[in-house]
């Protein structure tokens, strides 16, 4: 094979990672046949497990005492939460079925009658009519606003006279 012309950073970063790699595999294979390294990685597996079994039962326990919910009731209620959209998924309509025609027309707008005007009770009726009376309105609107306006309000009766 032809020796390149210009210098390859990268190919030499190959052939290191290559080199590493079966150095790693050749010393791994030799020290796996050894009966005590093969104990100790189980020993170490079994303590890792059984930390971890400790540390999750650690956590669910204050993850109760604080009232929040587990990864596992998390799960649980991701999965419920999908059934019931599904659910409702399957009672709604399809959007692309076409909706009935509306048949029915809107009732025709009736003239409206003037009312006849009256008098305000209370001052604040007194204070609408003025204020009605200000804005420019229909002409009917704007008699009953003159009409209230003309109105004075009656004073309450005692509730108890004297004799």
């Amino acid at each position: 094979m032809a020796t390149p012309f210009f210098f390859d950073p990268l190919q030499l970063w190959r052939d290191a990672v290559n080199r590493l790699e079966s150095d790693a595999n050749t010393l791994t294979t030799d020290s796996l046949k050894s009966p005590e390294l093969v104990r100790t990685l189980q020993q170490a597996t079994t303590v890792s497990s059984g930390m971890q079994q400790g540390f999750d039962k650690l956590l669910d326990g204050y993850l109760r005492r604080a009232n929040l919910p587990s990864r596992k009731q998390l799960a649980e209620l991701t999965q419920t939460l999908e059934r019931i959209e599904q659910k409702l998924d399957r009672l709604l309509p399809p959007a692309d079925v076409p909706r009935p025609a509306r048949t029915r027309k809107p009732a025709a707008a009736a003239p409206v009658a003037p009312v006849a005007p009256t008098a305000p009770t209370a001052p604040h009726v007194a204070h609408v009519a003025q204020t009605a009376a200000e804005t420019p309105q229909s002409p009917a609107i704007a008699k009953v606003a003159k009409a209230a306006k003309a109105a004075k309000p009656k004073k309450p009766a005692r509730a108890s006279a004297r004799k």
